[in-house]
């Protein structure tokens, strides 16, 4: 029985029909209709839970929604897949690359470059990897080499996968074994310094096939366009798959994760000299940092899958997770300072009234961390028929424990104010201004290391999750429904505590320093959805659904002496999938309305909190179209309209959500050696800053993207060499802001011109 299914997927993965549509890869109802195609497509997604294969034909495939694969042609959501071609197609080095192909995903602050952080619908995205939401100290950034599919599902999630934001998730879906050998070796080189190699291989490890493998390596000496750029990365993930019988399958997977990369903030939005309005620094490649803000980080993933199934109607999973991360840095953050904001020794922020007189002040923070992420979940899919309706029943539950500690460093020459007193009385530093220089005179580069770091702060945290969940998708002729409903219990217990030498000497200058230790109320959420499709024919279907979300804040306001309440989402989305042109032209349409309460931001009183709602509602267009065999096409826009409700009067709006953005993909294959693609990418006006008087904004910008590839006949199309150049016109933009009042700004990258290779043997 076993031979016969993996005979079937094999002979089925290889089938024209389905290579022709590779690059097909959006949300949409592609090949929706009643064909006998879709019928083979759903048959084989039995085969892809025993062996694990993927097929590259999966626009209307995906696993986000159901937590295992599901048709996304009979799910009343909004979900879009960019597949691994796609992905190799654009030349994408990180995951932004990967989501500007899907509407209303914006990039959001990146914490200097070291993480990977988005909004989708105007709300901050949450990232999973596997299904396995990825916490605090652990956000990294994702490998696009390992990366077999992006996921990107519209709106809440939290009956599957519990607490989260309600703009919706991305979720990063690695790479498995197949028991098709497939061998790979590509290196990547670009005009800014850029030296990456990787490999790739899988096959079967034993003659009968019941023991699966997969390596995936990367090993990355960089620079990139900006100073203090270069950057060192070692990525190795192995993976075993074990067919222990024809219904139980065992899945074991390490990642290893070492680089060293830069922590860079950008430029400064400052006030012009006339005091009239804001500018942004143009300083090109230069660092306003300095050549050791920079972050070390090293990560061990574990995890171990069990897909067992019980008989024809019910299969079962069992995952476990293990991650542990540990890193250092040292990061230099810097803001305007201009004369009329120092105060004596303290080098004051400038405020939005401030005229910049080219005066930049510098600190550093510093750390050493580490976390530990435990996750085990239960998962049990069930099918089965009352009277005419179909059931696809998922029950579960799931339990995940993060702990993260941080020892935070700082300078004693290069201090943030807080400690400049305590630098300048108890330690004695002769100069706590070091790290200032004016921008016009200056030169950031030529400041020396200060060598003069001290501890701070320990701070601890741990949190603790537990839930049941169940979700129901129901199938009665032309319609399907989906109801599911989960509960949650989440604690979390903090404890900050000072440096016992800083503490001691800070209290001999009058300035005494509390530890805090301090354990959250049991937050117990109730999460819902329910949403219903309808197919009119084989081209056109309609559906709707309602969801909610639930996040903890986390935030203890000291001035009400109370825990802020945990945030609440609504979701109200209707929409159409529409399979048109002979199944050639296929999108989806989406007319949303999200709202979220308490929305908590920092007052203006130290330890307190502002709390006050944010709503969003827009509409959105994702789609493909195989204009013909060969000319292919990936295309969205989508419209945002974001706000604040019954926020204090000097809040403007949220940051780093355009009103408008919108992108295309077009590929034309020339011939079996010779195919070229080019593409477009808007991005409107985004407010810079959520603070009245910071009122500036991000310009609009459009990307012209190309590419050229070339796969010879003397080598039997096993070599590819692949031209991509990114920003064609050279457009100078800005990324997103930082949303902080020291108005730091991210710049998008220069034009680029990159080669790669890949052999495939």
């Amino acid at each position: 029985m076993l031979k016969s299914k993996l005979a079937k997927a094999i002979s089925l993965s290889l089938k024209p029909q389905y290579l022709v549509m590779t690059l097909l890869a959006t949300s949409t109802s592609a090949f929706s209709s009643e064909q006998d195609v879709n019928k083979d497509v759903t048959e084989d997604v039995q085969v892809t839970r025993v062996v694990g294969i993927k097929q590259t034909l999966t626009s209307n495939i995906a696993q986000s929604t159901m937590r295992s694969e599901a048709d996304l042609s009979t799910v009343p959501r909004s979900v879009q897949v960019i597949n691994s071609e796609v992905i190799e197609q654009q030349d994408a080095s990180d995951l932004s690359d990967v989501v500007q192909n899907v509407s209303n995903v914006t990039e959001h602050n990146n914490f200097g470059g070291t993480r990977d952080l988005f909004k989708i619908r105007g709300y901050e995205a949450n990232v999973y990897e596997d299904g396995t939401r990825v916490y605090g100290l652990a956000q990294d950034k994702a490998v696009i080499e390992d990366l077999e599919s992006v996921e990107v599902v519209k709106g809440p999630e939290s009956v599957l996968y519990g607490n989260m934001s309600p703009g919706g998730l991305i979720n990063l879906i690695s790479k498995r074994p197949t028991p098709i050998s497939q061998n790979k070796v590509k290196a990547t080189v670009d005009e800014h310094g850029k030296q990456r190699l990787s490999v790739d291989f899988t096959g079967a490890a034993n003659d009968s096939g019941t023991l699966l493998y997969r390596l995936v390596g990367v090993f990355d000496e960089s620079d990139d366009w900006r100073d203090n750029s270069d950057s060192k990365q070692i990525y190795v993930a192995p993976s075993l798959s074990w067919l222990v019988t024809d219904d139980t399958t065992l899945t074991f997977s390490y990642k290893y994760n070492k680089e060293e990369l830069p922590f860079d903030r950008g430029t400064l939005a400052v006030r012009n000299s006339t005091n009239t309005g804001w500018e942004f620094l143009d300083i090109g490649e230069n660092d306003l940092g300095s050549d050791f803000s920079r972050q070390e980080r090293e990560v061990h993933k574990f995890g171990l899958d069990i897909d067992h199934s019980v008989n024809d109607y019910w299969s079962m999973r069992i995952k476990a997770r293990n991650y542990d991360r540990e890193g250092s840095a040292e990061r230099v953050h810097f803001y305007a300072s201009s004369a009329a904001s120092q105060k004596g020794p303290v080098y004051g922020q400038d405020g939005a009234s401030v005229a910049f007189d080219g005066t930049i002040n510098r600190y550093i923070n510093g750390s050493e961390l580490s976390s530990n992420t435990q996750l085990y979940s239960w998962e049990n899919n069930i099918e089965f028929n009352t009277a005419q309706l179909e059931h696809r029943v998922i029950i579960g539950a799931d339990y995940t424990h993060y702990k993260e500690k941080e020892d935070q460093l700082a300078s004693a020459s290069w201090s943030k104010n807080e400690y400049i007193l305590y630098s300048k009385y108890a330690l004695g530093t002769p100069d706590t201004g070091k790290g200032s220089y004016d921008y016009y005179t200056g030169d950031p580069s030529l400041a020396p290391y200060p060598d003069d770091m001290y501890s701070t702060m320990q701070i601890r945290q741990e949190l603790t999750e537990y839930s049941v969940f169940a979700q129901d998708l129901i199938e009665l002729n032309d319609w399907s429904f989906v109801l599911g409903a989960r509960y949650d219990i989440f604690k979390a217990k903090y404890e900050n505590t000072w440096d016992p030498t800083l503490q001691k000497n800070a209290a001999a200058i009058g300035v005494p320093l509390a530890n805090t230790a301090s354990e959250s109320p049991t937050e117990k959420n109730i999460s819902f959805q329910a949403g219903a499709l309808y197919k009119l024919n084989s081209q056109v279907s309609f559906f709707g659904n309602v969801t909610n979300s639930y996040l903890p804040n986390q935030k203890y306001d000291s001035v009400k002496k109370d825990w802020v309440d945990a945030q609440q989402g609504l979701q109200y989305e209707t929409g159409s999938k529409l399979s048109l042109l002979g199944h050639s032209l296929n999108f989806t349409a989406t007319v949303y309305h999200v709202e979220l309460d308490n929305v908590a931001y920092a007052g203006d009183i130290t330890g307190s909190y502002d709390v006050y709602k944010q709503q969003s509602q827009g509409f959105e267009l994702d789609g493909d179209y195989a204009i013909t065999d060969d000319l292919t096409a990936l295309f969205s826009y989508g419209y945002t309209d974001v706000k604040f409700i019954d926020a204090p009067d000097d809040i403007n709006k949220p940051v780093n959500v355009p009103k408008n953005n919108a992108s295309l993909w077009l590929t034309y294959q020339a011939s079996h050696e010779w195919g070229v693609g080019s593409g477009v990418r808007y991005v409107g006006d985004r407010a810079g800053n959520r603070r009245l008087e910071y009122d500036y904004t991000l310009d609009a910008y459009t990307l012209i993207d190309a590419a050229i590839w070339y796969a010879p006949d003397f080598a039997d199309n096993d070599l590819k060499l692949q031209l991509n150049v990114k920003n064609l016109f050279d457009e100078e933009y800005y990324t997103a802001s930082s949303d902080s009042s020291q108005n730091a700004v991210y710049l998008g990258s220069p034009r680029t011109i990159s080669l790669s290779a890949a052999y495939n043997f």
